[in-house]
């Protein structure tokens, strides 16, 4: 049994070939940016107004001034600016010459063609050109895009970006107890939720899922099976028989396959029969049946291999807030993962039975670390939560 650090370690340091596509910024969303994006243009790519309002010089202190034109956001001004003179602007329109500060249309009167200020105005309200972006500068470094950054990426002027291939990743689940939603169950049976809820994080995470089913225990089945994923997909992950069970025949199959094992049982709570390898281009992942387990080693390690894929570090976003109440424990010879509920700085640990406890996990917006050795944390301590 090796510790986490070392399994991820050993994740991190596998020689990959990074592979990219093009695609447009519609297709690009929850898509894994491959590298930094600098900026083609300015930004704004010239001085513009702030808001609405008149345009004028700020060392005129006339105490009105004619409007010479009306100029929206598009429009190129004509006329220049002198003293005297103003000219009606809106937000987002092209300073004209002559003018570097706006009186805003509320602190103004207008007749007869002139803008009669009432109120003193202290700011510019202008926004210089390229004072939020120059030519060249970083806009986003690589990572996983989301809807803000596919806005960014568009005011920018760029229509397609360099993304991560999307691994096919085969979910075979093993298991003659399981039968999928749907069907009636039999004495013994119960439903398998492995299937559906890690091709659900799968496409959550980018990625193109291809569920092979249910395999019931039985080795020459699951050989059969194992090798088709093998020349179809370029990760593959099983459910179940990963242990030391009569019927867990996942790591022998795999070896027969070719499949070099680099780690075989990691101090984690829940999945410590974990299970990783590699066969030329493909990995695999071996994981216990139990869904609570499953679901936390891809957070853990799936996600690691994904974005080492793309040639990025997975980070994820940790919140750090207060445990509402003491968490006991008695084997504390893994790190374990907890489900946690957070409320403003409140982290609020969820009543689990396990790792078979799927449904606490409706209630869990996150995931604590109880580090190796701990056999308590206490009411008060500030612990990070890992988002799920």
């Amino acid at each position: 049994m090796i510790k986490i650090d070392d399994a991820l370690g050993i994740i991190k340091n596998e020689k990959i070939k990074i592979k990219s596509v093009r695609v447009e910024l519609l297709n690009a969303l929850g898509r894994l940016l491959v590298s930094d994006i600098k900026s083609p243009i300015d930004s704004p790519p010239f001085t513009k107004a702030a808001m609405d309002g008149y345009a004028v010089n700020s060392s005129d202190k006339s105490e009105s001034f004619k409007i010479l034109e009306i100029i929206g956001a598009g429009d190129v001004p004509l006329k220049t600016v002198t003293r005297g003179t103003c000219i009606k602007i809106m937000t987002g329109a092209m300073m004209p010459e002559g003018a570097d500060k706006i009186i805003r249309v509320e602190y103004a009167d207008e007749a007869n063609n002139r803008a009669v200020p009432h109120r003193k105005e202290i700011k510019s309200n202008v926004i210089g050109k390229a004072e939020n972006l120059k030519t060249g500068d970083i806009v986003l470094s690589a990572r996983k895009l989301m809807p803000k950054d596919i806005g960014i990426i568009a005011s920018i002027g760029m229509k397609a970006v360099e993304v991560a291939e999307q691994p096919v990743i085969g979910v075979i689940t093993t298991g003659s107890e399981l039968k999928d939603p749907g069907n009636r169950l039999k004495p013994g049976e119960i439903y398998n939720s492995n299937g559906l809820q890690l091709c659900a994080q799968i496409i959550a995470a980018g990625c193109i899922p291809k569920y092979y089913g249910i395999v019931e225990d039985n080795r020459g089945k699951l050989s059969g099976m194992v090798s088709r994923a093998f020349s179809e997909c370029d990760i593959v992950l099983l459910s179940g028989g990963v242990s030391k069970g009569d019927y867990d025949f996942v790591p022998d199959v795999l070896k027969e396959k070719g499949l070099k094992i680099l780690f075989h049982r990691v101090a984690i709570k829940p999945g410590k029969p974990v299970l990783f390898g590699r066969k030329d281009n493909v990995f695999a992942f071996g994981l216990p049946g139990n869904p609570v387990s499953a679901f936390v080693i891809f957070e853990i390690f799936i996600k690691t291999l994904l974005y080492h894929l793309a040639g990025l570090e997975y980070k994820p976003a940790l919140f750090h807030g207060r445990l509402k109440r003491d968490i006991k424990r008695n084997d504390t010879e893994r790190t374990e993962f907890h489900p946690v509920y957070t409320y403003r700085e409140d982290v609020i640990p969820i009543k689990y039975h396990g790792s078979s406890h799927l449904n606490a996990m409706a209630q869990a917006n996150g995931l604590i670390m109880i580090p190796q050795g701990a056999g308590k944390l206490k009411a008060g301590d500030y612990v990070d939560v890992r988002p799920i």
